[in-house]
């Protein structure tokens, strides 16, 4: 029992096993929430039905624990709580949103490449805000990984762009900058990762309500995203997908902040490029895709230089 306690506090305090948990459960989330689009979700109420899941999962897992902490935080330090809200705003509630209307208006191909530029753009605003190094290793290991993910994901194909893709590049822009603005909360104000995570899926309710809100009463201010944002129609078929999608996601949150409270901004998002691996994995077995040989070429690169990140000092510089 001892060393059982001593192995898990040992894995809490390991950045490689966050970002692992982090990287696998944002690709479980993937792949359920492709098995509600097939079976014929809509955006909107999917995402109705995600959040409240990802808001009971966390008033379980975290609530007993962290919930007088959150408390205490709005109450006596009331300035840094919604600074935090802002964060989680931004990150979860915009960049989810931007993310999803992006994914609606362009192709697969597009945006399962676009989504990993937030590496990218994590690491400059890691740089700006920081002050975390930008070394020739970390620029060097970018530019592999993300040549990786694009053998990975588009088979070595050029992808035509799209209006889509506007709005993906925003989400990659709101998620860096939102976990790079809780990382400088998180070493300066010294919280705790839980507690920030707790007020995640509350953070990100105004925009979906307004997103809500708009597509309701006034569709027409919505143009061509009229269709992609229509609401609500609720069908049996996609909520067990919803709800399973939501679960996933709450865990991804839990491990992203905890990963973000011991390691950098930079270290977090280079090491979450073993999400695309595991959904190519995953939907080998589950949706019954195949592997060419230039994607497991790709996989192979993000995995070295997954090795050469472990190997270097980028956790903790």
């Amino acid at each position: 029992m001892i060393i059982r306690r001593i192995l898990i506090k040992s894995l809490n305090k390991s950045p490689l096993f966050n970002v692992l948990m982090f990287s696998a459960f944002w690709a479980f989330q993937i792949i359920i929430a492709k098995l509600g689009f097939i079976a014929g979700a809509k955006v909107l109420p999917f995402q109705i039905v995600l959040v409240l899941s990802a808001i009971a999962t966390l008033a379980v897992l975290l609530l007993p624990k962290s919930g007088p902490d959150l408390g205490q935080l709005f109450k006596h330090r009331p300035s840094l709580f919604w600074k935090l809200f802002l964060a989680n705003s931004i990150q979860s509630g915009l960049g989810t949103s931007l993310s999803i209307i992006g994914i609606a208006l362009t192709a697969a191909i597009n945006a399962g490449f676009l989504v990993k530029l937030a590496t990218v753009t994590t690491i400059l605003f890691a740089w700006i805000i920081l002050k975390e190094k930008l070394s020739g290793l970390k620029i060097a290991v970018v530019f592999i990984m993300l040549f990786g993910a694009y053998l990975l994901t588009t088979k070595g194909q050029s992808f035509l762009p799209r209006v889509g893709d506007l709005f993906i590049l925003g989400a990659c822009f709101c998620w860096s900058l939102g976990n790079v603005m809780v990382r400088k909360f998180m070493t300066t104000q010294a919280v705790s990762a839980d507690v920030i995570t707790m007020q995640k899926p509350v953070a990100s309710l105004p925009v979906f309500l307004a997103l809500i809100g708009i597509s309701v009463f006034s569709p027409g201010l919505l143009g061509d995203l009229s269709t992609v944002l229509e609401c609500c129609s609720f069908t049996p078929s996609f909520i067990p997908y919803a709800i399973g999608s939501g679960i996933c996601l709450a865990l991804a949150w839990i491990y992203l902040y905890r990963t973000l409270n011991i390691a950098t901004a930079s270290y977090m998002t280079l090491m979450s490029m073993a999400t695309p691996i595991i959904v190519s994995v995953l939907a080998m077995v589950i949706l019954d895709e195949k592997l060419v040989l230039i994607q497991i070429a790709g996989a192979g690169l993000i995995i070295l230089a997954g090795v050469v990140i472990y190997l270097s000092d980028i956790a903790y510089a």
